[in-house]
């Protein structure tokens, strides 16, 4: 599992994993965004793989298979017809990519499409596993707040079903300030 400076893990998923089926990979979908601004608010997410980085977890005997895993955003100089084909699909492998390792990959949307190329099954975890903080001199997020700019009702009523309250049980279990 990648980490980096604004991502917390929820301490039990060591134990979880331990008692796990030893499945190829698992793909943290749920999971909170957290503004470390805020003290009192968190917000719950069911899409965490499309915002966080770190939310994968591989096998380390599958870390340094190869595959079509690089995308124009890694570096790599795509045609155009793969440049479009990136914009649009964030979930499928882009035709025309470069060939590097699962583990080097940053792309991580496109997880699930890559694990199916090495022929295998990418497994969801079944609770939320990670803090993304944002907000904050190490964070590498695309927003920098916790409220993003909302554009219909049907978004604010979302945003407003999905925050919650930092209990002291989630300040535990994700060591948080």
């Amino acid at each position: 599992m990648k980490l980096d400076a604004d991502d917390f893990i929820s301490s039990r998923l060591v134990d979880w994993l331990d008692n796990a089926n030893d499945e190829a990979g698992y793909l943290i979908k749920y999971g909170w965004l957290w503004n470390s601004g805020s003290r009192y608010l968190i917000e719950r997410t069911e899409y965490l793989d499309r915002v966080c980085g770190s939310c994968l977890i591989i096998r380390s005997d599958l870390a340094d298979k190869n595959g079509p895993f690089l995308t124009s955003m890694e570096g790599v100089s795509l045609d155009e017809a793969s440049v479009k084909f990136a914009a649009s699909d964030h979930y499928s492998l882009v035709p025309g990519s470069g060939i590097s390792t699962l583990l080097l990959n940053d792309s991580h949307q496109r997880y699930a499409a890559q694990f199916g190329y090495l022929g295998h099954k990418l497994f969801s975890l079944p609770f939320s596993a990670v803090v993304y903080r944002t907000g904050n001199p190490d964070s590498t997020s695309r927003f920098g707040g916790f409220w993003r700019p909302i554009y219909t009702l049907r978004m604010l009523v979302g945003s407003i079903r999905r925050t919650r309250f930092i209990t002291q049980r989630l300040r535990r279990e994700f060591m948080l300030g």
